[in-house]
C-alpha cells in the first residue's frame, strides 16, 4: 500500500493545480475540500503511541504530512467510487466494529489510550469508518474485477516449488500448570488418549494445553535435547519455569513433504490475487487521477515533491533488491486498533 501512496504522490504532483484558496483547506478533490484539521487528526492517529526524546524537524513533519495528505486524497477517490456503486458503511457497521475492537482492551484502557494521546473519540470513529470504506472498496468493487485461472496457479507452483516444501516437524503438546502433580497427571492421560482433544476438555482451568507443530531444525535448544530422547506418545521430564510447571507430550514426528498443487492452491491463490489486486488498484488509481481535478496547497505540494524524490529512489532501490532476492513478499497484515483505524 505504501508504494501505491508513493505513486499517488507522483500523479498528484503532475496533475494538480495548486490554489485551494479557502483558509484551512490543504487540498481539494473535484472541488471537495480536505481540511488542515483532518490532516492533523490523521497524522496524530498514525503516530499514536509514538514516544521519543527527539522533536521531529519541520522538514520531517512536512514530509510525513505529505504522505498523510496522499492517504486522504486516496480516500476521497474511493469514497466517490463507493457512492457510484451505491455502497456505504452504516453507523451500525461502525458500532459493531468498534465493539469488536474495544473487546480487546480491558476495563477503560481503550478510552485512556485515546485520552492520553489527545485523540477525540468522534475523530477516531470517523477514521474507523474510512478504514472500513477502504476495505469495502477492495472487497466489493476491486475484487470482482480480478480473476485467476488454473493455468496461472499451476505455472506459479512449478516455478516456485521450494515454497511448498515442508521440512520434518514434531507434533507436540505443551502442558502447563501451577501444580506439578496435576501437570504430570494431565500429560500421562494425553499420552494414552485416542483423542487428546476430548481429554483436554476434562482438565478445567488449572492445566492448560497448547498444540504445536514445529520444524525440527528450529526447536529451542532445551526442547530439541528432550525430544531427541523421547518416543512417540511419551512425555518429557517436568520443567519448572517462572510461571509454574510445564511438560512436553510428543504426539508424532511428521516427515518432510512437498505439498501437491491442490494442497498448495489456497496459498498460491492468495499470493497471485494480492498481486493482481495491487496491479488493479494502480490501474484504477491512474485512471481516477487522470480524470480528477486535484488541488494541493503550494507549501505542501513543494514538500511532497521534495520528499517524493527521495521516496521514489529508495522505493525503486528496495524493489530491485526484492526482485533479486525474493520474488514476492506478502503484504502486512490488517489494522484495526485505536492506533490505526
Amino acid at each position: 500500500m505504501r508504494r501505491l501512496i508513493f505513486l499517488l504522490i507522483v500523479l498528484v504532483l503532475t496533475a494538480c493545480t495548486q490554489h485551494p484558496e479557502e483558509k484551512g483547506v490543504v487540498a481539494r478533490v473535484n472541488g471537495e475540500p480536505i481540511y488542515l484539521k483532518e490532516l492533523e487528526a490523521r497524522y496524530d492517529l498514525n503516530n499514536l503511541g509514538w514516544v521519543s526524546g527527539i522533536v521531529p524537524s519541520v522538514d520531517a513533519l512536512s514530509a510525513e504530512y505529505g504522505n498523510v495528505l496522499s492517504e486522504l486524497i486516496v480516500h476521497k477517490l474511493i469514497s466517490h467510487a463507493l457512492a457510484e456503486e451505491g455502497l456505504s458503511v452504516s453507523a451500525e457497521d461502525v458500532q459493531k466494529e468498534e465493539a469488536a475492537i474495544r473487546a480487546d482492551y480491558p476495563d477503560d484502557l481503550f478510552e485512556r489510550t485515546l485520552t492520553e494521546e489527545y485523540i477525540d473519540i468522534a475523530v477516531w470513529r470517523l477514521f474507523l469508518k474510512r478504514h472500513m470504506e477502504m476495505k469495502m472498496f477492495f472487497n466489493d468493487v476491486l475484487r470482482p474485477t480480478v480473476s485467476l485461472t488454473y493455468q496461472e496457479a499451476e505455472r506459479y507452483y512449478k516455478e516456485n516449488l521450494s515454497e511448498f516444501y515442508i521440512p520434518e516437524r514434531v507434533h507436540v503438546l505443551l502442558v502447563k500448570g501451577n501444580d506439578r502433580k496435576k501437570v504430570q497427571r494431565a500429560s500421562y492421560l494425553l499420552e494414552k488418549a485416542e483423542d487428546w482433544k476430548k481429554v483436554v476438555e476434562s482438565f478445567g482451568s488449572e492445566v492448560t494445553v497448547r498444540e504445536l507443530k514445529l520444524k525440527k531444525d528450529r526447536l529451542p535448544v532445551q526442547w530439541a535435547s528432550m525430544l531427541q530422547q523421547m518416543d512417540t506418545k511419551s512425555s518429557s521430564n517436568v520443567s519448572m519455569t517462572a510461571y509454574g510447571f510445564e511438560q512436553l507430550v510428543l504426539l508424532a514426528v511428521l516427515p518432510e513433504k512437498l505439498l501437491g498443487p491442490s494442497q498448495a492452491y489456497s496459498v498460491i491463490e492468495r499470493v497471485l490475487i494480492d498481486r493482481k489486486m495491487n496491479d488493479a488498484f494502480v490501474g484504477w488509481l491512474e485512471k481516477q487521477v487522470a480524470e480528477t481535478k486535484i488541488e494541493v496547497t503550494p507549501l505542501l505540494a513543494q514538500k511532497l515533491n521534495d520528499s517524493n524524490n527521495q521516496q521514489v529512489l529508495s522505493t525503486s532501490s528496495a524493489k530491485q533488491e526484492e526482485v533479486e532476492e525474493e520474488p514476492y513478499r506478502e503484504p502486512a497484515s490488517e489494522v484495526g486498533k485505536p492506533s490505526d483505524p
